[in-house]
């Protein structure tokens, strides 16, 4: 089990990425949006607490349900095809803790245009957090000899976020970095993640190793669908 929690300085949140996220279609905003922008990414630098966890399990597959040591089962033909090169695989966690939530709750009840804006901000930094955590996690794996297959959550595919619950349980998260799961199967602080990130040991890159819209299950039904790879702020 290894646990980071990063100092602020470290955030990077790209400016483009967000417009985009705000599904802005060329780079040129009016300076009203521009200064809120320029604010959201100050306060968030500010307030964030950015942690993660992740756990390298041993995983076997049998009638495409993944184990992880039995720790956690999931049912999944697109989850074992990610993993159908790998013995072991990384979960892992991540969140910008309650203040950034709390952030997002109070611009709703007063400032609606800098709600999007931060949320959209948000969104951008959970994503270069999880980046730093998959980082870390390549290098394990090359050290073992492995690649690693891209990050997959619940929620994507046949992967249901009812599984949040045992893998926070078998990451101990809610202790190490303050995250837990409501009964409907929703990460709280809302601005978090979990996924799955195998070391694969194939030659052959999966039929699913790139993240697109096309594994998604709400393709079709997103602001970002069709625009292609690593799109989804989720």
């Amino acid at each position: 089990m290894r646990v980071n929690h990063l100092n602020n300085n470290l955030i990077k949140i790209d400016k483009s990425e967000v417009l985009r996220y705000l599904a802005y279609k060329n780079k040129d905003i009016d300076e009203e949006t521009d200064i809120l922008l320029n604010e959201s990414i100050a306060e968030l630098k500010e307030i964030s607490e950015l942690k993660y966890v992740y756990r390298i399990f041993d995983i076997t597959e049998k009638n495409n349900t993944i184990s992880f040591e039995n720790q956690i089962n999931i049912k999944s033909k697109d989850l074992t095809e990610l993993l159908k090169n790998c013995k072991k695989s990384a979960v892992m966690a991540a969140t910008l803790g309650f203040d950034a939530e709390k952030r997002i709750k109070y611009y709703s009840m007063t400032n609606l245009s800098k709600a999007v804006i931060f949320d959209a901000c948000a969104a951008s930094c959970i994503e270069y957090l999880c980046d730093l955590a998959e980082a870390e996690i390549k290098e394990l794996a090359v050290k073992d000899g492995c690649n690693i297959t891209f990050r997959y959550s619940p929620g994507y595919g046949d992967v249901p976020i009812s599984h949040q619950d045992d893998i926070l349980t078998a990451l101990n998260a809610q202790k190490l970095i303050g995250l837990s799961v409501t009964d409907s199967s929703i990460l709280v602080p809302r601005k978090s993640v979990t996924a799955f990130i195998g070391f694969s040991t194939g030659n052959e890159i999966n039929k699913i190793n790139k993240k697109s819209c096309l594994n998604c299950n709400l393709f079709g039904n997103c602001n970002f669908s069709g625009e292609g790879e690593n799109n989804c702020v989720r």
